[in-house]
């Protein structure tokens, strides 16, 4: 199953679809049937005058580009949808393709696509997985980053973000898979030591880092706090450099705290393992034999400490993990 099936899966032409900034690569396109409305921060000709400035890419491309419905920052998608449809417009499906880790506030997304969504529907993404790209040195993402953003009602990067991303950004090298750009130097004489300072215009980057257990571990807390009423339904792991999640409307938790806390400890195990699981192409990544032996190790006592939940998959996804994160192959 190619990623297009995967992010495809379940989905029919009668339904109602939301798609999210698709450029020139939508998942659900008009040209094959499907009812996608499609919202995006630019217009239509502003989305294919780019395209058409980008040596990268060719007329092909350009002409993949779809018309754009709703032009609008995807933080406020469920007010921009009212704004032109008129209150009660809901969809069955909401897709979104390397979008998420870009927003500068996922929790308000998250809330907005909730309003959205009919009973039943889904928000379905595509989210690299920072240990396979150009994320690959940076931490992950925590909570407490998201509720700052959250807080702030935060529209654009901040330049710690904009740096974050620069100073630990990852390249392809001849010896090693990856390897550290040497931009840490030039990026803060630019955002922090220039008059100039953050750029007036808007600056795109990765404001967040995932991996597959890091994100269910922010799914918990947001739900946990009465934030966001959605839930994990199915998430996957690594495909390649990206994984896929479906995200559910639910009631608000009956907070059983034991309960939380348990989940929550056993996300922040499976975390420390997700990162201790990538030393197996560590000597690719040029760590020196012995970290690779100690985090191994490391990675060995934890995962004796994980606890793990069964649940009956979906047979509407057939992904790689059930919603509690297990792999199908244990």
């Amino acid at each position: 199953m190619d990623r297009l099936q995967i992010l495809r899966a379940g989905i029919d032409r009668h339904h109602e679809i939301l798609e999210i900034a698709p450029y020139f690569r939508p998942i659900a396109a008009r040209c094959d049937g499907y009812r996608v409305t499609t919202l995006d921060i630019f217009d239509t000709a502003e989305l294919r005058r780019r395209a058409t400035a980008d040596a990268s890419l060719g007329p092909a491309d350009v002409a993949a580009i779809e018309e754009v419905d709703l032009i609008g920052s995807a933080c406020d998608v469920a007010d921009v949808v009212a704004a032109t449809y008129g209150p009660g417009r809901t969809f069955d499906w909401i897709l979104s393709s390397h979008n998420f880790e870009h927003l500068p506030d996922p929790v308000r997304f998250l809330r907005q696509c909730a309003a959205v969504l009919r009973p039943g529907g889904t928000l379905r993404m595509a989210i690299p997985d920072k240990r396979f790209c150009f994320d690959h040195f940076r931490p992950v993402s925590e909570v407490s980053e998201w509720l700052q953003a959250f807080h702030e009602r935060r529209t654009r990067p901040t330049r710690y973000q904009l740096f974050r991303e620069s100073a630990y950004t990852a390249v392809t090298g001849e010896t090693y898979r990856w390897k550290p750009a040497r931009q840490a130097l030039r990026s803060y004489r630019a955002l922090f030591e220039s008059e100039n300072g953050l750029p007036d215009a808007y600056v795109d980057t990765h404001c967040w880092a995932f991996t597959p257990e890091s994100f269910e571990l922010l799914a918990l807390d947001v739900r946990a706090f009465g934030l966001v009423p959605l839930r994990v339904g199915r998430i996957s792991e690594a495909v390649g450099h990206e994984f896929f999640v479906e995200l559910t409307p639910a009631d608000p938790p009956v907070l059983a705290e034991d309960a939380y806390f348990a989940a929550r400890e056993g996300l922040m195990q499976r975390c420390l393992v997700a990162e201790a699981r990538g030393v197996d192409g560590a000597r690719r990544h040029g760590i020196p034999e012995k970290v690779v032996r100690e985090a191994a190790r490391v990675g060995r006592q934890v995962v004796g400490l994980v606890t793990r939940r069964e649940d009956e998959p979906s047979d509407r996804w057939p992904m790689p993990r059930n919603r509690a994160g297990e792999s199908a192959r244990r």
